[in-house]
């Protein structure tokens, strides 16, 4: 059936009448402009008159460095419009050009979000970290690169009473859960045990007693175990006495971490407790485990992995520099296609199939040979 009104078949599609910007349109459609009308294009301009500037990337401008302790500073840094914001206790991946080459790693932002924008992350230099190093020589006025704001890490419940611990850098997500809580003048009862090696060493020991100043919500105790000794189960038990009724968050060193998930696992109470780390642990290899050959590139190089450690861990055993972020399989920065082969995740458990898929470096162990497009 065909409808007809005024004489025109409606079922025939009726041109358009150009106009003017259509005209505009069809020029620059035209294969010379090609170039500006990709995105990266107009991002590089952009970048250009405001290296701040992208249409693309999260990016931030160096305000001011601090310094909070030896080896510790904290950048101040204002964000473009790219980066969508955080809440406290999540981390960014931070990344930094080094030799020409980009190097990306996980911190915590260390601070509340505020009114104006500047977010904090504080960073401990190590000994072997380029991009600590690489970040405590940055200056006012410099460019870095961020991803978007990562992890859950923050009481699970609303109310009810808390207990943070925290040793050496650990304590940085702690202070941004704080001064959230202490912004909002929450009654939450919140007790705060950090530690360091001496009292010069304490991140934010000032900033903290302040904090506890004005917020009476806030027990602090400060533990600097040069002079008072190590943070034994005791002495948690000592210092709060109510600690198996608290909702607890524990975030250091890996040492300190497992002495306190012993003492939360042999008192029954794990699932009071929740861990952010710095990395994923890396488990002892067992000697006699069965080595897998680890093809990767055009040129068909070969490394070998045990099974039970990390394709990271091995491929940097190997002097390989692969990318890497986070190291706990959240940022996906060492992802990369795995062509063949089998892996086990390592956080999991599960196998994984034996043809082409995404795999994450850090958190895969091989179970077979492996084709790797690194």
């Amino acid at each position: 059936m065909f409808t007809v009104i005024n004489g025109l078949d409606m079922n025939k599609r009726q041109a358009k009448p150009k106009t003017r910007h259509s005209g505009v349109r069809q020029f620059l459609r035209h294969p010379l402009w090609a170039p500006l009308n990709q995105r990266s294009a107009w991002d590089r301009l952009a970048t250009a008159v405001n290296p701040l500037w992208s249409l693309i990337e999260a990016r931030a401008r160096v305000e001011k460095i601090m310094d909070e302790a030896p080896g510790v500073k904290s950048l101040w840094l204002k964000t473009n419009g790219r980066f969508k914001g955080f809440v406290p206790g999540q981390h960014v991946l931070l990344e930094l050009e080094i030799n020409g080459a980009r190097h990306a790693r996980c911190f915590s932002f260390s601070t509340a979000p505020r009114a104006d924008g500047l977010i904090r992350v504080t960073i401990k230099q190590k000994e072997k970290g380029p991009v600590s190093a690489a970040a405590h020589a940055l200056k006012p006025g410099q460019i870095v690169r961020l991803s978007q704001a990562q992890g859950t890490f923050a009481p699970r419940e609303s109310n009810g009473k808390l207990l943070l611990l925290s040793a050496g850098s650990g304590v940085t997500p702690m202070m941004s859960l704080l001064q959230k809580m202490a912004d909002e003048n929450s009654s939450r009862d919140v007790v705060l045990l950090h530690c360091g090696h001496d009292d010069t060493d304490i991140i934010f020991a000032d900033e903290l007693r302040q904090l506890a100043a004005k917020w009476p919500s806030l027990t602090l105790h400060l533990h600097a175990t040069k002079k008072l000794g190590r943070l034994s189960d005791g002495k948690i038990a000592e210092l709060v006495p109510d600690w198996q009724t608290r909702e607890t968050l524990l975030c250091g060193p890996d040492g300190f971490m497992q002495s306190v998930e012993k003492m939360f696992a042999d008192a029954g109470r794990s699932d009071s407790l929740q861990s952010e780390s710095f990395g994923r642990r890396s488990a002892p290899v067992d000697p006699d485990a069965a080595e897998h050959r680890i093809t990767h590139g055009s040129a068909a190089q070969v490394f070998t992995v045990q099974a039970g450690q990390s394709l990271l861990e091995g491929a940097e055993a190997a002097g390989l520099q692969p990318r890497f972020g986070c190291r706990r399989g959240i940022c996906r920065t060492c992802q990369c296609k795995k062509i063949s082969g089998t892996v086990t995740n390592l956080l999991t458990g599960q196998v994984s199939g034996p043809g082409e898929e995404l795999i994450q470096l850090c958190i895969s162990t091989p179970q077979s040979a492996l084709e790797l497009a690194l």
